[in-house]
């Protein structure tokens, strides 16, 4: 995404942004002054930023309900509930759900969600 949209989403989020503090946060972001927001350098400022208020308990509670409260998601879920950078991101790091209770090409969402906030290897 481009500085601009990144700006109104951290606005949209309750960030109070002046020029200083936001030229800070793209040097983070955006360290190779490309212009250009990534869809992995924004998950790893928001994990960075949330990591005290959200937990991977939180994130797979939200996961479940995407998945329709089953313990795995499917690609055809994640295609449709997500934009379609965050969903092919999840799709190229989640491991294959193994479980009786899984289909075809389920996804195991709560190993990816202990990925993300450090409890395990993605």
């Amino acid at each position: 995404m481009d500085p601009d949209d990144f700006r109104a989403c951290l606005i949209s989020m309750g960030y109070d942004l002046g020029e200083v503090e936001f030229a800070r946060i793209m040097t983070l972001v955006d360290s190779n002054n490309t212009g250009v927001v990534t869809f992995q350098a924004f998950i790893d400022f928001m994990t960075r930023e949330t990591a005290e208020t959200d937990t991977a308990e939180q994130v797979m509670a939200s996961f479940k309900i995407l998945a329709s409260d089953k313990n795995y998601i499917t690609v055809d879920e994640l295609r449709r509930e997500l934009p379609p950078d965050q969903a092919e991101y999840c799709i190229s790091r989640m491991t294959r759900y193994i479980g009786a209770d899984g289909s075809t090409g389920a996804l195991d969402y709560i190993s990816f969600s202990s990925a993300l906030y450090g409890e395990s290897d993605l």
